[in-house]
């Protein structure tokens, strides 16, 4: 029996050698420094956090982030008024961290004011700590998880909750915490903090569910009713079904 969660999902770096001649190529393009969100974000675009996203959106798929759209958050990066007047669609920018250039990104979108780039995305290396959504998917079909039980905590009460509720549905647990959350992990639940805090707008708990999905989980555990509600009509599409606190799938 195939389970899906258990895949591999598309990650977004290149070659080690297409990289090596990337990187060669870097020092000649207009350079964006990556800064907080942006950082976590494109960590989880090249590590298929953010599947099947293959780079920043459009601008018609960024003004166009429904429920039922392949992501359903905006995501576009966004410059400086300076940087964006030195590159046009159709250019090639690299995106760098402290340690130098971590990928290369196709422009094919600018617009906005601030200005909003979009594009596809070439990894070039890792950014970030902790195991990746491939890693974590290898973990569970090593232990024959067949139910994975994902929480997004923003307080560290949560994760006794999501531990009881592991245990009643004989699923391994995956604590994903948020930035600044620190949460203790029980016995056998595997820590694999996320990169970046929670989208605004209307569809967070889609977001939270397609991140779940693509680190490997089958159910993922929310604490408010609203986004329990807002979620559920669209649980079969993503495939990972969303769970309260004090409900069973």
């Amino acid at each position: 029996m195939t389970h899906p969660h258990l895949s591999p999902v598309r990650e977004l770096y290149v070659s080690p050698d297409a990289a090596a001649a990337l990187l060669a190529e870097a020092g000649k393009l207009p350079a964006w420094r990556l800064e907080g969100r942006q950082a976590g974000d494109l960590a989880l675009l090249m590590n298929g956090g953010f599947a099947p996203l293959r780079g920043y959106m459009t601008q018609a798929d960024h003004d166009a982030a429904l429920p039922q759209a392949d992501w359903p958050a905006p995501l576009a990066l966004r410059v400086t008024q300076d940087f964006a007047a030195r590159v046009q669609p159709g250019d090639d920018i690299a995106l760098c961290d402290e340690d130098g250039v971590a990928a290369v990104m196709s422009v094919t979108d600018a617009w906005g004011d601030p200005v909003l780039l979009g594009g596809k995305v070439k990894g070039l290396r890792r950014l970030g700590q902790g195991p990746t959504p491939n890693a974590l998917r290898a973990l569970f079909r090593d232990r024959g998880a067949h139910r994975v039980l994902a929480v997004q905590p923003d307080r560290p009460d949560q994760v006794a909750a999501a531990a009881r509720l592991a245990r009643e549905l004989d699923a391994a647990l995956l604590i994903q915490p948020l930035p600044g959350v620190v949460a203790d992990v029980p016995d056998g639940a595997i820590l694999a903090p996320l990169p970046v805090a929670l989208p605004g707008g209307p569809h967070v708990a889609l977001w939270q569910g397609m991140v779940a999905r693509n680190h490997g989980a089958t159910h993922l555990m929310l604490f408010d009713a609203a986004a329990l509600d807002s979620y559920r009509p669209h649980q079969d599409r993503i495939g990972v079904r969303m769970v309260g606190p004090d409900k069973a799938p």
